[in-house]
């Protein structure tokens, strides 16, 4: 173990910077996860530690003196200067800096694939990547205007089960959509238009799908919706609310299209 008490330290100033800035965790192709949890949860999913930082009054400090043990490079600080560095209000007392993982993406003639178009909020996108995983969902795919994959806020909200299943990102989603057409893929959008269809009125009927989710104020463009199949939405009393949120509407969507629509 390596103790550290000044916050000037090269590896606190590169810490928090992978917290908080984008094109330093693209630069270096790390990032970082916060809490003894979801640390050992991404170590679990083989994600690669790099270097792991805790507080010397952790109640978890017992446990990365063993991962000391075992060659994972641990360095401790003083609780001031933890907590300088973290960006929770609450922490346990761990910090893991990871290397980005690098997963195989193959679309498949029997999958089922989430689209992710141009979603804003970390929440909600850590919300749909775990609900995703939760119904056995081959793959997803982000557009590059999304937010951040490895955002901290993003991490903590699939509780470090972001990496269980493929994600890619694309610059291109239509071309995305051509390619999975072309694997015989059926393309469901989610808006309301004249065109749309009611959940329950559509039947995947085993076939292999990707469901598109857009914007949280915007939606799908109109160049995504005339690329889909079909165009579903979730029946609501709109006098009372006029939509759900992306992520309620996700785990809806998967619940009805991978139990048995």
């Amino acid at each position: 173990m390596v103790r550290i008490n000044f916050k000037g330290n090269k590896l606190i100033k590169s810490a928090k910077k992978l917290i908080t800035e984008k094109k330093y965790r693209d630069l270096t192709n790390l990032f970082v996860a916060e809490s003894y949890r979801i640390i050992t949860t991404l170590m679990q999913n083989n994600i690669s530690l790099r270097n792991l930082i805790v507080s010397q009054e952790s109640r978890y400090f017992q446990a990365a003196k063993t991962l000391d043990q075992k060659g994972i490079n641990v360095v401790v600080l003083p609780p001031n200067l933890f907590n300088t560095l973290s960006s929770l209000a609450t922490s346990d007392g761990w910090i893991g800096i990871f290397n980005k993982p690098k997963k195989k993406f193959n679309l498949s003639q029997n999958g089922k694939y989430v689209l992710l178009n141009k979603i804003q909020n970390p929440g909600n996108l850590g919300s749909i990547i775990r609900t995703a995983a939760c119904f056995n969902i081959d793959g997803i795919i982000i557009s590059n205007d999304s937010v951040d994959l490895y955002h901290p806020s993003i991490i903590r909200a699939t509780m470090g089960s972001c990496f269980s299943l493929p994600i890619k990102i694309v610059t291109n989603l239509a071309d995305t959509i051509e390619q999975m057409k072309k694997y015989g893929i059926m393309i469901l959008g989610t808006a309301l238009t004249s065109q749309t269809k009611e959940l329950k009125q559509v039947s995947i009927a085993n076939r292999a799908f990707a469901v598109i989710f857009g914007n949280e104020g915007q939606g799908l463009s109109e160049v995504i919706l005339k690329m889909c199949d079909e165009v579903i939405s979730i029946p609501i009393d709109r006098k009372k609310i006029d939509s759900l949120n992306v992520s309620v509407s996700a785990g809806i969507i998967l619940y009805h299209l991978c139990n048995g629509s």
